[in-house]
């Protein structure tokens, strides 16, 4: 599948439609459960259980980001945790900032309850950060050999540019409520921001081109009722300069957009990325599968995704699942298109689910 996948990336025309699925947080529902086979923990048992499952191996959160930030002195991290708790408190000479985090066994998942960044004070804090860090290259040095690891199964290990501005000041340090309001009332000082992440941002962009992967992924996380109204200001210009030094150097992108689609598509389209990633169509998301590639405006953009994860779990049973597959290979038909999980396979999603899709494609396109 990995050559069928580079196929399509290259704008030719595979014999079979790649398949691929993001299995992490149904794994994270058998650690739960206690029914997580200690193979999976390592590369070649993840890897031996994509091949079982039928799907392409994509996802490597574990060598995901091209980049690591490290801190000077005057920056130290102090990390605690009870019971389902967690928090990490980042100290600087302007005082503390402290995020704060919850794990929920029942849905085998974590999510932000602080974040490090809320008031102005904190904006102030965060810039002495990072005027005293750095972003570094990770994950390259040994992504040709992982590569080939990858490819004993049919897969591609993942690779990640560091997020956005826009999208690492929501995600990784003020939350949407937050930065939103910090951006309304105090636009200087987070633009500074910006401008301070983008430059840092410059070494990890040349090494990856250096490296020139086939592909490399933004992970921006976006979704249409969160950025679209903030795209093409804050966001469209980075990723402008972005692809085409990424396209000078022969390296294709893709661009995860998940949750709401119709406001983001057809930017990203235009924008010039190569594929957009986890597309999300109804009965989840706000797009059908026959309006998906009108709505992004281009013939040339490869649609990846497409298969809600929701339709794993109940109420969905294999033939709601079948006829929606059905549905997706003549909408998309005969136009560029990975199909894959959007987002991600659920805990109590039933995995059988990927081979019985596996199966299908193969008798189809045999």
């Amino acid at each position: 599948m990995k050559d069928a996948f580079l196929t399509t990336l290259r704008g030719g025309k595979p014999r079979r439609p790649v398949w691929t699925a993001d299995i992490s947080y149904w794994l994270n529902g058998r650690k739960e459960d206690g029914t997580v086979d200690p193979a999976w923990a390592t590369e070649e048992g993840y890897l031996k259980l994509h091949q079982e499952l039928g799907i392409m191996p994509y996802y490597d959160y574990a060598h995901f980001w091209a980049g690591s930030r490290v801190f000077d002195d005057s920056v130290t991290l102090h990390n605690e945790s009870a019971g389902n708790r967690s928090r990490a408190i980042m100290r600087t000479p302007l005082g503390d900032m402290t995020t704060e985090a919850m794990y929920l066994p029942e849905s085998a998942c974590g999510a932000t309850t602080r974040h490090y960044v809320n008031t102005a004070d904190d904006l102030d804090r965060l810039l002495h950060v990072l005027e005293h860090s750095r972003l570094v290259p990770a994950n390259l040095d040994d992504f040709a050999a992982r590569q080939v690891t990858w490819a004993r199964y049919g897969g591609y290990s993942s690779l990640a540019l560091p997020r956005s501005p826009l999208a690492s000041f929501c995600y990784e340090w003020a939350g949407l409520e937050n930065a939103i309001m910090l951006l309304m009332d105090h636009e200087v000082k987070v633009r500074r921001i910006f401008d301070l992440i983008a430059a840092q941002q410059e070494p990890i962009l040349d090494a990856v081109c250096r490296l020139a992967p086939p592909v490399v992924h933004f992970a921006d996380n976006l979704s249409s009722d969160n950025f679209t109204s903030l795209y093409d200001e804050f966001m469209a210009p980075g990723h402008h300069h972005r692809l085409e030094r990424l396209h000078a150097a022969g390296v294709k992108a893709a661009v995860h957009l998940d949750g709401m689609i119709r406001g983001l598509l057809p930017k990203l389209a235009a924008v010039g990325f190569d594929a957009v990633e986890a597309l999300t169509p109804k009965p989840v998301g706000d797009v059908g599968l026959e309006e998906m590639r009108g709505v992004a405006g281009s013939d040339r953009l490869i649609l990846w995704g497409g298969v809600p994860g929701a339709m794993f779990a109940p109420p969905y049973k294999w033939a709601d699942m079948q006829a929606h597959l059905e549905k997706l290979l003549a909408c998309w038909g005969g136009t560029p298109f990975i199909i894959g999980v959007a987002d991600q396979v659920p805990p109590d999603g039933d995995i059988s689910f990927c081979r019985k899709i596996a199966e299908m494609l193969m008798a189809r396109f045999a």
